[in-house]
């Protein structure tokens, strides 16, 4: 048991010290991409290996949310306009890729289900290459588009065109949270009287609250030390992925955050925000789930 603990926590935590004594601090600004860059071929591999593959679990149950489990695609209930989905950073297009294919094996109540148009954006090009090689090989590209982009600048992108959007472990590598937020506002299709507003689900990691039990504890010092050392070796990039122990630790508790964004001010005469309809706890508290609707206060 003892040695257990050293290998899990103590090694990792000396590790760690000594990693932040030899490098800089890494920047707290990823949303330009570059590091994503250094890290682009090994990023999916790394993933699965921190997460321990429970990512892909945590990025289904937001599919499943985010679409109302399937109706979002059912012709009958929304009409026939195909379905516009927006994945702010998209990285390697899993959740691109996992949103076409939770389309394809959706059984729709009545004879059509709607087309699906999913864009994925991110701001790292050697992400979205390696995200376009996937989507080509699964044979989903009819679905899925990739391209360089940036959350806090859609200018290119209509008002009022996303019915879905999602957005995993991505927002808090964005200094300006609030000003990225109000652009996905402002693509989003807004809730109206006689309108169902779209959904937009964004997960996250936070570091377990002080009230979240043994396990709880475990989960902090696990993020906080265990994933930023394992993450440099496996990355052979230590520099940037000490950012995960930083940015983790200082993004907004998920009460902040949510207050956040229903305390956004969108749009010129700043009636905009979200509500958030649902808040899920996943993995002893270290991944959120946040579930919101675009709203225009009157």
């Amino acid at each position: 048991m003892l040695k257990a603990v050293l290998v899990l926590f103590i090694i990792p935590i000396l590790v760690s010290v000594i990693l932040n004594i030899i490098y800089e601090k890494p920047p707290t600004d990823h949303g330009k991409g570059t590091m994503f860059d250094m890290i682009a071929n090994r990023y999916d591999f790394i993933n699965r290996a921190l997460a321990l593959n429970m990512d892909i679990g945590w990025r289904k149950r937001m599919i499943a949310e985010v679409t109302s489990q399937g109706s979002l695609f059912d012709a009958s209930s929304r009409g026939q306009e195909s379905v516009k989905v927006l994945d702010l950073a998209t990285g390697t297009a899993d959740v691109a890729i996992l949103f076409a294919e939770a389309h394809r094996d959706t059984k729709t109540e009545g004879s059509t289900k709607r087309d699906l148009n999913i864009l994925g954006i991110d701001p790292s090009i050697n992400m979205i290459t390696v995200g376009r090689e996937k989507v080509a090989s699964k044979k989903l590209s009819d679905e899925v588009v990739l391209e360089l982009g940036d959350a806090r600048n859609l200018q290119d992108l209509a008002e009022n065109t996303f019915e879905a959007a999602t957005m995993s472990f991505g927002i808090r590598n964005v200094p300006e949270k609030k000003h990225a937020l109000c652009e996905i506002h402002r693509v989003l299709k807004k809730e109206t009287e006689s309108e169902v507003g779209a959904k937009f689900g964004i997960l996250e990691f936070s570091e377990p609250g002080e009230d979240s039990g043994i396990m709880g504890a475990g989960a902090r010092l696990f993020i906080r030390y265990v994933v930023p050392v394992l993450g440099a070796i496996l990355s052979g990039a230590p520099r940037e992925y000490m950012h995960l122990q930083n940015s983790i630790k200082e993004f907004p508790s998920p009460k902040e955050f949510a207050a956040l964004m229903e305390g956004l001010k969108c749009g010129e005469d700043g009636n905009g925000s979200f509500r958030v309809d649902n808040l899920i706890q996943m993995n002893f508290g270290s991944v959120q789930l946040y579930l919101s609707t675009p709203i225009v206060k009157t």
